[in-house]
């Protein structure tokens, strides 16, 4: 990357915008931070001819960009807060003010994503760009970049057929697990009381995403640029572990985790990702997800090194 100033985009009080900015003070640098949080009620923008410009800020001073949020509805914006004060008087009211909702949702989301691309047009860089960061919401297609790549993942099924669900429990050796499409919720074991018809039926809401459940060691790999920084096992009794682990310990990767965490990323096109792992009892491994804006800094007060935050920012400077 070429010389230039440094740009965050996430909230001013996140733990990774914070430990980052830390570690880029300590290098001699002083981001600055672009909150869009609260954008359009907070802060102006704007595209005059496709030229971005935010009300105080020279963004053509800033040539790397660490894209740690961009709060985007996806596909529907809850009610501002004025209108979730106000009861509405009936259900007309109550679909016109979602209909609202959502277009401004859609509005918002459009404008940012446009605004951002403008900034990559112009010449600069992100950690990871916009487009990237899609990748929360698109687990499958992430799924079969995996494949393709020849990264080992988890057999998967996504559907709302339950006859497919039925075929695919029969087939597979072991526990199944599910999850949303889309992500945003926990992963669950398959019970048989998930294979009945009455919750079978429940797919004609929404397709789920089903997959064999890969037993043994949890891993967490962050891959900076094209080297894995850091890796850890996440103890936990639980399928998901996240907000039940007991212990996070730093560990050594084997060749085959270590090449398949940096062919991973970069068949994501992620410079940054924290790369969620499955080691069996055999040693084999699978690789269950490429977080496209990983949390890092809760990882690094619990072990007590910064191995993520001081390689972003050397990576940004």
């Amino acid at each position: 990357m070429s010389e230039g100033a440094q740009g965050i985009i996430g909230p001013p009080s996140d733990p990774q915008v914070l430990s980052v900015t830390e570690r880029l003070r300590a290098r001699g640098a002083e981001p600055v931070i672009l909150d869009l949080s609260r954008f359009p009620g907070s802060g102006t923008m704007s595209l005059l001819d496709g030229v971005p410009a935010v009300g105080g800020l020279d963004v053509h001073a800033i040539a790397r960009w660490y894209v740690r949020s961009l709060s985007l509805p996806l596909p529907f914006h809850p009610l501002d807060q004025e209108a979730a004060n106000e009861p509405p008087a009936t259900v007309d009211e109550v679909l016109r003010r979602a209909d609202h909702a959502y277009a401004a949702g859609r509005e918002r989301r459009s404008f940012l994503f446009s605004f951002l691309a403008a900034l990559e047009r112009a010449g600069a860089a992100f950690v990871n760009t916009p487009g990237s960061l899609s990748q929360h919401f698109l687990k499958l297609d992430q799924l079969q970049a995996l494949r393709q790549a020849g990264v080992p993942v988890p057999r998967s099924l996504a559907t709302n057929d339950p006859d497919a669900v039925l075929a695919f429990a029969e087939r597979t050796c072991g526990r199944i697990v599910y999850k949303p499409v889309a992500g945003g919720g926990l992963c669950r074991r398959v019970s048989e009381d998930d294979l009945q018809p009455d919750r079978l039926r429940l797919l004609a809401r929404a397709p789920v995403l089903f997959q064999e459940e890969v037993p043994g060691r949890n891993l967490r790999v962050y891959v900076v640029g094209s080297a894995v920084v850091a890796s850890y096992e996440i103890v936990s009794e639980e399928v998901d572990y996240r907000g039940a682990e007991t212990a996070v310990v730093p560990t050594a990767l084997c060749a085959g985790e270590q090449e398949a965490a940096g062919r991973a990323a970069q068949a994501c096109g992620l410079t940054f990702t924290g790369i969620d792992i499955r080691r069996r009892p055999d040693d084999s491994f699978a690789v269950l997800e490429c977080n496209p804006s990983p949390m890092f800094s809760g990882i690094e007060r619990m072990t007590g090194s910064t191995p993520v935050s001081q390689a972003l920012a050397a990576l940004l400077t």
